[in-house]
């Protein structure tokens, strides 16, 4: 019985900490699929339109799915090295530099075709790209110190391993 009950605290202790090694990607789970959403009605507005600019969403539509599959096995085996995610992240960021000079000229309306070409439009997504672009460097400096085991949720991890024993 005693056996029993060990080692079922040992089982609870290890997914306990294999939970804690998986949230600390839960800022990167949560924009992954923010930026997956947003891409995707982009993609559709683009596709309704016969935009030739279609493409762009989609591709970065098919690296969030690669992206997403990357963070799904993050649960079953843990590492602390992500290269889809911070490249997704990087290139993301890159997409949204060039689109603020496309935004401001006569390209806006092909590749924002939900979005009225006027000034105040202009305005609003080159405030919507910035924060875009915010969330890319955000997102990639979290990835960053969790590969160096510099997150606040390692230390958190390392002192109830310390509890634990194990």
């Amino acid at each position: 019985m005693a056996d029993t009950k060990r080692n079922l605290d040992r089982t609870r202790a290890k997914v306990s900490l294999k939970n804690m090694y998986y949230n600390r990607y839960l800022l990167v789970r949560y924009l992954t699929a923010g930026f997956f959403f947003v891409n995707l009605y982009w993609f559709l507005f683009l596709l309704l339109a016969h935009s030739k600019f279609t493409f762009i969403p989609l591709s970065l539509l098919v690296f969030l799915v690669v992206v997403a599959a990357e963070q799904v096995k993050l649960y079953s085996t843990h590492t602390n090295n992500t290269p889809m995610t911070r490249l997704y992240y990087w290139l993301q960021l890159l997409i949204n530099l060039v689109l603020f000079p496309l935004v401001l000229s006569s390209q806006s309306s092909e590749l924002f075709p939900f979005m009225a070409n006027t000034q105040k439009a202009g305005q609003l997504l080159s405030a919507i790209l910035f924060i875009g672009s915010l969330l890319c460097l955000v997102i990639s400096r979290r990835l960053r110190l969790i590969r160096c085991d510099q997150d606040r949720h390692f230390e958190r991890i390392k002192q109830y391993e310390k509890t634990l024993h194990i």
